[in-house]
């Protein structure tokens, strides 16, 4: 080990202390020392990352730790990141999948008629709402069993966890001839499993599922109140875990708000990595239309697609199909699309969709986030863990719905104007600076924005 290795190694130590495991393996994992450049002045050590995006977040979001935990380990230079693959880096599969050994099975699953081979991660479009999701299911796809097992993703429908849970198994089955991937909803795991009951084939039920390498289950929400199949499930889990293969899942929702989920099942869900992606924000709607209109060879107006940025809010799945409508008025008006055409077009689908969320469905949404009751979250009780809830619900409705504070506060059980500021802003500051709150208050958006 050479200088630069022990000064990084030392660093990387004293980081692997403050942060979280699944935090270290995403951001610093896969770092190596390319040159330790020393002078009179200040030296500078050059680190190697995988690509763009990891270099930009240890820049901005890790650079004031990695200096103080250098400082302290003697080296007062600088560290420098630059993007570098490995040179003896070797192509992807030319090994197993998994060293473990994993239980023999006869029959092989290679990949099934449920995944979409539009589904890659070329087409996948990235911003703020998505990038850290997107970021482990790649590394997953390179390295599965290994980068993040299992790897859980949430949020709201149409948001794009389908297409990365398919972008994962096409990137696995393109690489390998031999790799035995299998997708499914929860709604099929669960249909198999009683089928299997009534015909007396559950030992072809287990062989299908417990033998493969990457097992993708969508929608686990379907699960609740299913005991009988959240336990063959679970045991379906153990088996392929502890032989190190690979699993991923997702819902609408975070496990702790999956209710009636059994606790050691949540518990294992949570036992890897768990990402979150949101509704995008007016910059990604945008860049998704301009994305599909290349592919497509067609070009719209900034105007139009700024448009239908602005009234699509409801996520990726939404914004897709309203540009085939677009597309579609596009070719029959011979390519001359003027915005009042399409703005004539796109409202009238808008009011069939679903109506906003109201202030009872976002009442629901804490009240079962914080294990209250209505009465009690509206209430006259002071408890502490009421009025925190009770803040949050007052900054959701403020916030989301666009209520008056004078709305607010009647809905809040008659809380006057300055009790109900108070407490938006109390929120909207913690929301600032504090990771945890905004994870909290997405985990209830994505239960109110069903």
């Amino acid at each position: 080990m050479n200088c630069g290795q022990k000064v990084w190694a030392k660093i990387l130590s004293g980081l692997k202390a403050q942060i979280s495991p699944s935090t270290y393996r995403t951001w610093f994992g896969g770092s190596r020392v390319l040159d330790l450049k020393k002078s009179d002045e200040r030296d500078i050590l050059i680190i190697g990352v995988k690509n763009n995006f990891i270099k930009e977040q240890l820049e901005t979001r890790y650079r004031l730790q990695i200096n103080t935990v250098a400082e302290k380990n003697g080296f007062s230079g600088e560290v420098v990141f630059i993007v570098s693959k490995e040179e003896t880096d070797k192509p992807a599969f030319t090994t197993p999948l998994f060293s473990g050994e994993a239980p023999v099975y006869f029959g092989t699953v290679r990949k099934n008629e449920s995944i979409n081979p539009a589904h890659n991660f070329e087409r996948f479009v990235t911003g703020p709402s998505n990038n850290l999701a997107y970021l482990a299911f790649s590394q997953t796809a390179q390295n599965p069993g290994h980068a993040y097992n299992p790897l859980f993703v949430w949020g709201p429908t149409g948001v794009g966890k389908t297409h990365l849970m398919q972008a994962v198994a096409n990137e696995i089955l393109n690489k390998s001839i031999d790799a035995k991937v299998l997708y499914a909803s929860a709604e099929k795991f669960t249909n198999d499993y009683i089928e299997s009951l009534n015909s007396r084939t559950t030992a072809a039920f287990r062989q299908k599922y417990r033998g493969v390498d990457v097992l993708l289950v969508d929608d686990i929400q379907f699960f609740a109140g299913k005991e009988s199949t959240q336990d063959e499930f679970f045991y379906t889990f153990n088996e392929l875990y502890m032989s190190g293969r690979q699993i991923i899942v997702a819902a609408d929702r975070h496990p702790k708000d999956l209710g009636k989920l059994q606790d050691r099942l949540a518990s294992r869900l949570m036992g890897g990595m768990t990402v979150d992606i949101q509704l995008p924000d007016v910059e990604l709607r945008a860049a998704i239309l301009k994305a599909r209109c290349k592919e497509k060879g067609v070009a719209l107006s900034n105007e139009i697609i700024d448009y239908i940025a602005n009234v699509c809010g409801s996520g990726a799945r939404e914004l897709e199909g309203t540009l085939v409508q677009v597309l579609a008025l596009l070719r029959l008006s011979s390519g001359l699309l003027t915005l009042e055409q399409v703005k004539r077009s796109v409202e009238n689908n808008l009011r069939d969709n679903k109506p906003k969320p109201t202030p009872g469905k976002v009442i629901e949404a804490v009240s079962r986030h914080f294990r209250l009751s209505s009465g009690d979250l509206c209430g006259p009780k002071r408890k502490a863990s009421f009025v925190r809830a009770r803040q949050v619900l007052m900054y959701l409705l403020r916030k989301d719905l666009g209520l008056p504070l004078e709305g607010v506060g009647d809905i809040t059980g008659g809380r006057d104007h300055s009790t109900v500021l108070y407490g938006v802003e109390k929120v909207e500051g913690l929301v600032a600076v504090d990771q945890s709150q905004r994870d909290e208050i997405s985990r209830i958006r994505a239960i109110f924005q069903q």
